[in-house]
């Protein structure tokens, strides 16, 4: 297939040598070096191709790692701890029984740990974060809810009503609490839909997001139910989206638009009541209606913008898309 011939070249590149990454010196100029092997590929060809070389560099390295270091358990952090399908590969890896991505493994969190560093040289002690909702609040008055005067305002009174919105509507934007820090969206600054229906996918793509038909959305699933829809034997933990999974037949069947058709696997958040307990009511409720266990989550946006962070971001976003719902804090604004 066109993928290896692809992986091939970029094998020329890079190499392991034991644990350390090579590259190969006679190459003095990278872009002339793609351009001409490359330039007779597709672009999906080279997509592919560069995963799957990807996928195999990570998959060799960590194997090694783990027999020099006689470890079973891995942290995996940096910008390539990102490449979901990549971690789902090494979390295959026989001699690994625990493997945990964090939230954020790019440069975005280098203050994190510096501050860590910091702190560990003088000896003091530090605390673990608990989540990713370090952003600023959704903070809003009454008053402020006068730029939607020309929608249908509710006040929310118990969970069901959202739950009949999203259900009514198939899909609603969230902006509520404190907004995710890191790449995933973790259903504070969100578009939920019912991952039921198909349609769903395109109508977010075309309508409201407007960005490419192939782009895949991702399940937030709820913890306790999640051998429905994912194959996990090794109970790893996701609770921020950063590796795939495999899914089962009754996901393929319940929650198609969640899922890759590509591959039949799902990016999914592992949702712990305790992580976001609000979401995770909205998704049991759900569960307790449909007998689904999960919900679409794509980010809140409009495609090559900032996700919202407050009720004006959300309003522009709302006003500017085919969005018909809107979760705040304490209230439910619908067209």
């Amino acid at each position: 297939p066109k993928r290896e011939k692809v992986k091939k070249i970029l094998m020329k590149m890079q190499k392991l040598k034991g644990l350390e990454f090579r590259f190969n010196k006679k190459i003095k100029n990278i872009y002339f070096f793609l351009e001409n092997n490359l330039n007779n590929f597709r672009f999906d060809h080279i997509a592919s191709g560069l995963q799957k070389f990807t996928e195999d560099l990570l998959v060799l390295w960590f194997e090694r790692l783990v027999k020099k270091y006689k470890s079973s358990s891995v942290v995996f952090s940096g910008g390539t701890s990102m490449n979901v399908k990549a971690n789902m590969e090494i979390s295959k890896i026989s001699k690994i029984k625990q493997i945990f991505i964090c939230g954020s493994g790019t440069d975005d969190t280098l203050p994190i740990g510096a501050c860590y560093h910091w702190s560990e040289k003088r000896n003091i002690k530090t605390k673990p974060l608990i989540n990713m909702y370090l952003g600023s609040k959704c903070d809003y008055k009454k008053d402020d809810l006068k730029i939607f005067s020309k929608y249908k305002i509710k006040k929310i009174t118990n969970f069901n009503q959202v739950v009949k919105a999203l259900i009514n509507h198939q899909i609603i934007a969230v902006c509520r609490g404190r907004a995710e820090m890191g790449q995933r969206s973790l259903g504070n600054r969100s578009i939920l839909a019912d991952p039921r229906k198909i349609d769903n996918v395109i109508k977010i793509n075309k309508a409201i997001k407007q960005r490419d038909f192939w782009m895949p959305f991702a399940p937030v699933i709820l913890d306790e139910y999640q051998k429905l829809l994912i194959k996990n034997p090794k109970k790893i933990q996701s609770p921020y989206m950063t590796i795939a999974f495999e899914t089962t037949k009754f996901a393929n069947e319940k929650i198609p638009a969640a899922i890759h058709q590509a591959d039949k696997t799902a990016r999914a958040q592992i949702l712990k009541k305790k992580e976001n307990e609000d979401l995770w009511k909205l998704i049991n409720l759900f569960y307790k209606k449909t007998g689904v266990p999960a919900l679409l989550n794509t980010s809140f946006n409009l495609h090559g913008y900032p996700i919202a962070n407050t009720i004006y971001d959300a309003k522009k976003i709302f006003d500017n898309s085919e969005l018909s719902a809107l979760w705040l804090n304490n209230h439910l604004i619908e067209k």
